[in-house]
This record gives C-alpha cells, sequence and structure tokens, in this order.
C-alpha cells in the first residue's frame, strides 16, 4: 500500500489547493535537464575520450585478428608442406621395406638352392650308381641280360 505522501505527490505538479488560479504545471523535466545540464557538459571531454579509445581499441582488435589470421595462415602452408614431406619420407620408408623383404626372400631362396643343391650332391653318387647298374643289365637291344628287368619294363625275359 502506498503511502499517504506519495499519493498526495502525485497531484503536486498540477497546482496548491484552494481557489483556482491560472497558473501553468510545474515542468519538472525542463528542470531536472537545466540541473544536468552542467554536469553533461563536464563529462563531454570524457565522452570523446570514450569514443576515441573505442575506436583505438577496435583498430587494435582489427590489427590483432589481421595477424592472426595471417599466422594460421602460415602454420596451415607449413603443415602442408610438412605432410608433403612426411608422405615421402613415408613412402620411402615403404619402399625401402619392400626392397629389404625383397632382398630377405632373395637370400632365403639362395639358402633353399644351396641346400637342395647339398641334398643332390649327397645322392648324386647312388642315383649315377643305379643309372649305370640299369645300363648294365640292359643289352643293346633292349632286353635284359642275365635275369634282371628294368623297373620301367615288365617280366622281359
Amino acid at each position: 500500500m502506498p503511502a499517504v505522501r506519495d499519493l498526495l505527490e502525485r497531484f503536486r505538479p498540477a497546482g496548491a489547493p484552494g481557489a483556482a488560479a491560472v497558473a501553468v504545471p510545474a515542468d519538472r523535466r525542463s528542470v531536472l535537464a537545466a540541473e544536468l545540464e552542467p554536469v553533461f557538459a563536464l563529462l563531454a571531454g570524457t565522452e570523446e575520450e570514450r569514443h576515441r579509445l573505442a575506436d583505438e581499441a577496435e583498430r587494435d582488435a582489427r590489427a590483432v585478428r589481421d595477424a592472426a589470421r595471417e599466422e594460421a595462415a602460415a602454420l596451415v602452408r607449413r603443415a602442408k608442406a610438412d605432410a608433403a614431406a612426411e608422405r615421402a619420407e613415408a613412402a620411402a620408408a615403404v619402399r625401402r621395406g619392400a626392397v629389404e623383404a625383397e632382398q630377405a626372400r632373395v637370400a632365403a631362396a639362395r639358402e633353399e638352392a644351396a641346400r637342395i643343391g647339398a641334398v643332390a650332391a649327397a645322392r648324386m653318387p647312388e642315383l649315377v650308381e643305379r643309372a649305370v647298374r640299369a645300363l648294365g643289365v640292359l643289352s643293346a637291344d633292349g632286353t635284359a641280360t642275365s635275369g634282371e628287368t628294368h623297373p620301367g619294363r615288365r617280366g622281359a625275359p
């Protein structure tokens, strides 16, 4: 509930109670403006300083943004160059790995060939002896002599 004074205050600018007189209500806005005008006049320099500082801050912020964009672009260019170098290095490593694997396969094949050669050399005298025996058993016309048969022929006398 508003106080009685607040209710009465509403009617004050309209005039004093009593007999009607020709009067104009008080213009409170112009009174307040007249009171504050010297204060605002004193603040005009401060307002100009505020505008100057805001403009300067905007220029500084724009310069920082531009520098940051340029730095980011340089970082991207450097990253792309590094990526190309890294790809080239990785491809070279893959090629080196393939060459090493090929060399290992060739070495393993040589070892296997040497092993097979050693086995063949060890078995060669026995195989030659069997071949000579088989040839000695056959006569010139292809018939077996001395009752032996050729392993590839059946029951030849």
